[in-house]
Formats: structure tokens, C-alpha cells, sequence
């Protein structure tokens, strides 16, 4: 679907706006109706009670029916109102999604981690990160399953392609992906993993209860049996009125315990009735692939998931009955009501406890799911990356950064395709090396979270990163900047020891020291590298260390960014080229700048 993106939100957004305007304006005229309809059957019923009573009860009949079917009417309208304002805000947003500007959704700042191998030195978390470009999510569980996906990569190439086909069937469902959305929007309550894991371990009373349960069916019995009898023949209404209190003296025995389950299933209504909702838009996609099929059925094959949380909210509603006094009087003393309903609930947990985790992954995962798919959507010139079996290969063929915009980013390829081999990579301050870098590790990292990359084409075998970019020091720890980075470079080998094949990215190494000691260390450490089975980049200004290249052809590449000046100006192309830098501007700038003379 070839579309201008900008005008497709817009257009959107002003029908969802259009929508949202045309519901106000009819909640307030049924508002006012509302009105209307209490005054005037107010004065109708005073007016007719001096003449006649039938007048009179004809008029407030009529008018309570009025009223109530106002109040449904007005109820709907709000719904529909609050669903064409969630749907405005999501298009607005996805409006400066398209300009580059993604600080309307969640940036992940919680999952910011500076020990992590690679998502602090690339920017996946925070303010203007990948996971806040990437972020669609309506749960709590999908965001916590899409930032797991950025921190601990894929390394199965099947999976990988299964949600490839996925996304590709999800991506233009673009009614279904925003409905879903829609819904964090409406009901912002969430639910945390703590909460479903205590409901699902929910403690049985009522259903072991054996002789309780027999107890209240055979009251409950007689209580009813008696009163007919009172009713129709000539016994003592004392008998059946002692079983109707003896009923509510048991209610209210067990009422601590039946307010608890009232409580718990309470706190969850509207939470549960959210789910619910998600899981519905889920089972109506009709574009489902097998992947997601598997995701929303294995769990429970025989009924949909949709179904079984529909059945709390009925159950949420018994419980609320409980709290009508004149429903409570004849409810409690007749049927034993909050036993039974007390039965009801903790049977469904019991037949839903070994599911209820299962439920809440598998909408993680369409929500991560959705969030890959309106990704794409959102950048028709990005690919999806093809995962290779054979040894080691990552070749990207004009591969920008994701989160420059498109009309701003220079593009370059990526190749690399055998082990052990090192890019040098040397430039001028300014001149593209850090965006290099971040550009081949942030790619990665989406490729290998089953994501969309920022490239013509891409296609790697799937290995591990761990970069040192980004380096930071700790004043709480009393640690350097100097020592934090031999840390990272330590960690670094220490893996290597271990066997592990890494992709590593590193920028402006031992930046702490002098240039002697800087060039000796960069020099030894490249050359430890090439004991290993890694892949790497390794950005420097020193431009000697480029000369490794004489001694290790086969194993050390050396690529530069370059500069020109013309007149007073520097002119930044941004372009990969094959060799070592020879233009540089530091003395340039600081004369341009007044600095020096």
C-alpha cells in the first residue's frame, strides 16, 4: 500500500475528531433531555395525584422508562465518545511519529541499564530511543515483553522468520492495531505480574467445602419449601423465618471471606473487562497468521480467551448485586446468595488458574507483535532482515539510523562476511564514525528482535553484541571513567575466553589516557581480538592504528569518513570510504570558533 503517511494520519485523525465532536454534542442534548424528562414528569405526577392515581403512576411509569433508556442511551454515547477521543490521540500521535518526534509513547526509561552489553551505548531505552520509536503497546506486559525482546536477542532464525510473517500479515491491520491501542487509552489500569500470579494461587474455601455446600442446598431447600407451605396451606410462619435468619446468620458468618473474594474480583473488574476487550479485537483479526494463532488458542482450545474473561465480568456483577439492600433481602435469605456465588468464582479460578499466565503472555506478545507491525507500516523503505544459517555474515546494503530522520540520513553499507575480521574505522570529529557504529549495533539489535531494519537489505547470521561506546564513571562506586571502561573491555575478553562469538562495537577506546599509551593499548587489545572467533568495528582518531592493516590483511579492513573544506567551510559528506582518514578539523573549528589564533 503505497500512502503518504503524514496525510493518511491526518486524514484519520480529523474523521476520529469529526466523530468525537458529533458524540459530545448528542451527550449533551441527551443530557438536557434527561432533564427535561425528571421536570416534567415531576410536575405531570403532582399535577394528576389532585385528580387521579392512575394518571398520576401512568405518568412516573412512563417517565422512569423515559429517563432509564435516556441514561442507557447517554451511557453508549459516552462510550462511543471516548472511543473516537482515543482514536484521535493515537493518529495525532502517529502525526509526529511520521515527523520523527515519538515523545507522545513510553520511552522505556525504567529498563535503562548502563551494565548491560549493549542497550545503553545504542540508546534503546530512555528518551528518543528505539524502544520509545518501536513502543505501541496497550499492557503493561507488552512493553515489558518488548523490551525483553531489545535485551536478549533471537538467535533462533525460525522464530525470527515466523514473526516476520506475522508482522507482514498484522501491518495492514491498521483498524484492528489502533483498536487495540485504543483500549490502554480508555481504561488505563493495568495489572501487574504479582497480581495475576496471586489470583491464579487463590487459596479454595468454598469448593473443598463439601459439607458447607450440601449444608446451603439443603437449606436453601428447605427455607423455600416452608414458605410455600406458609403460603399455601395453614402452617406456622415461625418455621420458615427461623431458616430465613438462620441463613443470614451463616451469610454473615462467612462474610470476612466473602468480602475478600468481593474485593479481589472488584479491584480487577474493569482490568479483566479490558483484557477481555483486547482479546476479542485479537480473535476478530481475520489476517491471523499460524504464529498468532498458536499464540491465542494453545492456551485454551476450547473456548476463546475472550469467553472465559467475559464469565468474570458476570461474576464481578453478582458480587455488585450484594450491595442493592432491597435484592440482599430476599437474595440472602432465600438462596444463600453469597455462597453460592462464592462457589461460582473460586470454580473459575480453579478451572482457569493453570491458564491465567498463559492469557497475559500471549497478549504480550500480540502487543509486541502490533507494535513490529505499525513499525513497519510507519517505514514502507525499511526491510525485514534475513537471518542466515551458514558462517558468520552481516551485509547491509544502504543501512541508516533508525531514529534519524529519513530525509536527513546518509546511508552506507555494512559488510562483513568471515570471522575474525576487524573494521578500523578513522574520521575527522563530526565526520560519521559514532553514527556508523550506532547504526551497524542498532540494527542489529532490531534484527535480532524480530524487527524491521532501517536498510535496503540485510542479512546476517544471528551472534551476540557487546559494545563500548558509552562509557560511564561512578562517583557512588568510587570508579573512574578509566577504570569503568577497562571493565567493559574486560567483560568483553572474558566472554571471548569463554568461547562466545561476539559482534563488538567499540568507540574511541581508552580515551582516559595519553595518546602514546592510548595507540599501545588500542594496538594490543586489536591484536588480542584477532586470537578469538569476533567480529567487530573499532572507531578511533588515532589513524595509526590503521597501518594494523599491512600486518593482518586477511583479518583487519580499515573504511574512514572523511571531510572537505571549501573556504571558510567544512563540508561533511557522511560517506563510507575504503582507507585510513586524512582530513582533520579540530585546529580548524577552534580557529573558526575564536578559540585559537
Amino acid at each position: 500500500m503505497d500512502i503518504n503517511l503524514k496525510e493518511f494520519y491526518t486524514s484519520r485523525a480529523q474523521n476520529f475528531k469529526n466523530e468525537n465532536i458529533k458524540y459530545t454534542d448528542k451527550i449533551k442534548k441527551i443530557n438536557i433531555l434527561r432533564g427535561i424528562t425528571f421536570v416534567l414528569t415531576a410536575i405531570g405526577a403532582i399535577v394528576s395525584a389532585n385528580y387521579s392515581l392512575t394518571v398520576m403512576f401512568s405518568i412516573l411509569t412512563v417517565g422512569i422508562i423515559v429517563f432509564l433508556k435516556l441514561v442507557q442511551l447517554n451511557a453508549k454515547y459516552l462510550q462511543m465518545q471516548k472511543y473516537f477521543e482515543a482514536m484521535q490521540i493515537i493518529n495525532e500521535n502517529e502525526i509526529k511519529a511520521v515527523n520523527n518526534n515519538n515523545s507522545e509513547f513510553y520511552n522505556g526509561a525504567e529498563f535503562i541499564d548502563s551494565q548491560h552489553d549493549y542497550s545503553y551505548d545504542l540508546d534503546i531505552f530512555g528518551e528518543k530511543s528505539i524502544f520509545q520509536k518501536i513502543n505501541r503497546c496497550a499492557t503493561t506486559f507488552g512493553k515489558n515483553f518488548l523490551a525483553d525482546k531489545l535485551k536478549n536477542p533471537i538467535f533462533d532464525s525460525e522464530k525470527i522468520l515466523e514473526i516476520h510473517k506475522a508482522t507482514k500479515q498484522l501491518e495492514n491491520e491498521i483498524e484492528n492495531r489502533q483498536n487495540f491501542l485504543a483500549e490502554s487509552i480508555i481504561q488505563k489500569n493495568d495489572i501487574e505480574k504479582k497480581d495475576i500470579e496471586k489470583l491464579s494461587k487463590e487459596e479454595f474455601y468454598f469448593i473443598n467445602n463439601k459439607k458447607l455446600k450440601i449444608f446451603t442446598i439443603s437449606i436453601v431447600l428447605i427455607t423455600n419449601i416452608l414458605i410455600l407451605l406458609t403460603i399455601f396451606t395453614k402452617i406456622s410462619y415461625v418455621l420458615p423465618m427461623m431458616c430465613y435468619f438462620l441463613q443470614f446468620f451463616l451469610i454473615s458468618y462467612y462474610g470476612k471471606k466473602t468480602n475478600a473474594l468481593s474485593e479481589k474480583i472488584s479491584n480487577h473488574e474493569k482490568i479483566f473487562n479490558k483484557y477481555q476487550n483486547l482479546f476479542k479485537i485479537l480473535e476478530e483479526t481475520s489476517n491471523k497468521s499460524e504464529y498468532v494463532k498458536n499464540i491465542l488458542f494453545n492456551p485454551v482450545k476450547s473456548e476463546k480467551i475472550s469467553t472465559k474473561l467475559k464469565e468474570i465480568e458476570k461474576i464481578s456483577k453478582l458480587y455488585n448485586h450484594r450491595h442493592n439492600l432491597a435484592f440482599a433481602i430476599i437474595a440472602e435469605g432465600l438462596f444463600m446468595y453469597d455462597i453460592l456465588i462464592n462457589i461460582k468464582f473460586e470454580k473459575w479460578i480453579n478451572e482457569n488458574a493453570k491458564n491465567i499466565t498463559k492469557w497475559f503472555v500471549a497478549i504480550a506478545e500480540c502487543d509486541y507483535l502490533f507494535s513490529l507491525a505499525t513499525l513497519k507500516f510507519n517505514n514502507k523503505d525499511w526491510c525485514f532482515p534475513e537471518p542466515k544459517k551458514e558462517k558468520f555474515l552481516l551485509k547491509a546494503h544502504n543501512a541508516g539510523h533508525p531514529l534519524i530522520k529519513s530525509e536527513k540520513c546518509v546511508k552506507n553499507d555494512i559488510d562483513f562476511c568471515k570471522n575474525t575480521y576487524l573494521q578500523i574505522i578513522t574520521g575527522a570529529n563530526m565526520a560519521g564514525k559514532s553514527t556508523y557504529l550506532r547504526t551497524a549495533g542498532t540494527n542489529l539489535v532490531l534484527a535480532q528482535a524480530g524487527a524491521a531494519v532501517c536498510a535496503q537489505s540485510f542479512e546476517w547470521q544471528p551472534v551476540a553484541l557487546c559494545t563500548s561506546i558509552r562509557t560511564t564513571d561512578s562517583v557512588q562506586d568510587n570508579e573512574s571513567y578509566f577504570f569503568a571502561e577497562l571493565k567493559r573491555l574486560q567483560h568483553i575478553v572474558k566472554r571471548l575466553e569463554n568461547n562466545e562469538t561476539l559482534f563488538i562495537i567499540v568507540d574511541e577506546m581508552l580515551r582516559g589516557t595519553n595518546s602514546k599509551d592510548k595507540h599501545d593499548g588500542s594496538e594490543k587489545f586489536l591484536l588480542k581480538l584477532l586470537k578469538y572467533n569476533c567480529i567487530g568495528l573499532f572507531a578511533t582518531h588515532d589513524i595509526d592504528i590503521g597501518n594494523m592493516k599491512a600486518d593482518f590483511p586477511e583479518n583487519i579492513d580499515t573504511k574512514c569518513f572523511e571531510i572537505a573544506f571549501n573556504d571558510d567551510k567544512l563540508i561533511f559528506d557522511y560517506t563510507l570510504k575504503d582507507g585510513i582518514s586524512k582530513n582533520l578539523n579540530a585546529s580548524f573549528l577552534m580557529k573558526k570558533m575564536g578559540i585559537i589564533e
